[in-house]
């Protein structure tokens, strides 16, 4: 089995007879009955309506990341795990449910669902995709899509290459939030450098956006500074005044949807 180091999150592979370890990287030791007896509390089972979907549509596939080399590969949904292609790292493919107070390391390339009485405080967990609908006072490492569907301050750090921010989401980020792509389809209050801002339809975002490119559709509302294609090797990690802002606003409710992008 892949057991996760507590101290320093450092996968390894351990025999399901053993009942503790020493860690390879940290050499910290940690007990594996524990850890084995709650990872299987909280692997997500799938449901009776997806085991008939498969046998109806058939089996479906996925691409998922390695962590060490971020290689990617294709492979079927009901995969459990594989060994990385480009490293030979062991790679977790199974799907999480939090559901109360969780403060291990997880890592699998997978998803790790966040229920709305979840409260994760783990130093670093990391997935392939995550929806979160709790608390979040740990750290989240994301290599694909973050889904967020609350209302309040996002406590904790998040590191995801797509951060979106769904209808009855109402998110407020007090960190400077670095991503590929932030997707806004509820409300949101932020300091952003990313590739891509997209404000779809009723969504609503208000803060500093450094991005290279920048989409409000219709009914979307943008309010803060915006800069476009702006040197991102200087930004403050800490928002500057309320007094020193200069606030630029963008609402389309009957225009054609707003793009700027860097020229």
């Amino acid at each position: 089995m892949a057991a996760v180091c507590p101290h320093c999150g450092f996968t390894q592979e351990e025999s399901v007879a053993a009942k503790s370890t020493f860690c390879r990287k940290c050499q910290g030791h940690y007990t594996l009955e524990r850890m084995l007896a709650g990872e299987r509390s909280i692997v997500k089972q799938p449901s009776l309506f997806s085991k008939l979907s498969r046998i109806i549509t058939g089996d479906r596939q996925r691409e998922v990341k390695c962590f060490s080399c971020n290689h990617a590969q294709t492979l079927s949904t009901t995969a459990q795990s594989t060994m990385c292609p480009g490293c030979g790292a062991y790679m977790d493919l199974r799907d999480f449910k939090i559901t109360g107070p969780f403060g291990r390391s997880v890592q699998t390339a997978a998803e790790v669902h966040v229920s709305p009485r979840g409260d994760v405080t783990s130093t670093r967990l990391m997935c392939g995709s995550a929806y979160i609908e709790g608390s979040l006072r740990g750290c989240i490492v994301c290599t694909g899509t973050t889904t967020l569907r609350f209302k309040g301050r996002l406590a904790g750090l998040l590191d995801s290459a797509h951060i979106l921010v769904e209808k009855k989401g109402d998110v407020e980020f007090p960190r400077l939030m670095k991503t590929k792509l932030f997707e806004v389809s509820g409300k949101a209050r932020a300091r952003i450098v990313a590739d891509k801002v997209k404000i779809n339809k009723g969504g609503w975002l208000e803060g500093s956006i450094w991005a290279r490119a920048i989409t409000v559709e219709h009914g979307g509302v943008f309010t803060g500074d915006l800069n476009i294609g702006a040197d991102q090797s200087n930004i403050p990690d800490e928002p500057p005044p309320e007094t020193d802002r200069s606030l630029a606003r963008f609402e389309d409710d009957e225009s054609p949807s707003f793009q700027m992008d860097a020229q």
